[in-house]
């Protein structure tokens, strides 16, 4: 009688777990793959987000005469608040007369939208967005505080960050002249008592995140000299 070959149960099950441990393991490989393949991407729109973001700010302190307006740090913030950042005159002087016979002077303002995400650290919110609105017409004013006129988006995904007392590297989005610290709004009235010195250089802090998993951000920080700025000590 002739012996019959074959395999046994526990071959059998044995190149089951076998060919199931490389299973799970070729589909762990294919998730990490896909996952670092989106955040890679997710970086990319950020950082491309942001260099659009920055050549048109830098485009705008370029031109600009007078920042009539600087936020600097934001102390507290909440869902959907319209918070005024930064207000750049162009062909203005202090008098507010056009410095250029026969050039309408523009105006500039930058606004951030608080996103309704919460993110670390604590009090911080993500998905926010900063305006950008270009106009002929003088800034209205509450007080010190310029008024948000709406425009186009200018940055999207910015993230706020409230200022530490342990830790000041962080606080965003800031936008801050020369010579200045804390938390403050500036206005440049002019030739009045009143008068504050905003200064020629600008200090602007950005950060970009995805409340994805895991998160992604990007970070911008940048020193602008107006070429035309005033500055008046």
């Amino acid at each position: 009688m002739k012996n019959k070959k074959g395999f046994t149960l526990t071959e059998i099950l044995l190149a089951v777990m076998i060919v199931g441990i490389i299973g799970i393991a070729l589909a762990a490989l294919t998730t990490a793959a896909s996952r670092e393949s989106g955040v890679g991407r997710s970086k990319i729109l950020l950082r491309n987000n942001l260099s659009i973001a920055m050549r048109q700010l830098r485009e705008d302190i370029h031109h600009a005469s007078r920042v009539m307006y600087a936020r600097g740090q934001i102390s507290s913030a909440s869902s959907g608040q319209q918070i005024p950042l930064l207000v750049l005159a162009k062909n203005v002087d202090r008098n507010n007369q056009a410095i250029l016979s026969g050039v309408t002077p523009t105006y500039v303002t930058y606004c951030f939208y608080v996103g309704s995400t919460s993110a670390l650290p604590s009090g911080s919110r993500s998905e926010g967005y900063i305006t950008r609105a270009e106009s002929t017409s003088v800034p209205s004013w509450s007080s010190i505080t310029p008024s948000c006129p709406g425009g186009d988006v200018f940055l999207y995904n910015v993230k706020y960050i409230p200022p530490s007392s342990s830790d000041v590297s962080y606080p965003v989005p800031l936008f801050r002249v020369d010579g200045t610290t804390g938390v403050y709004s500036e206005k440049d009235t002019g030739n009045s008592l009143l008068q504050k010195d905003l200064g020629s250089v600008l200090w602007v802090k950005l950060i970009t995140e995805r409340p994805s998993t895991p998160v992604v951000n990007d970070v911008v920080e940048e020193m602008f000299v107006l070429p035309n700025g005033f500055r008046i000590n």
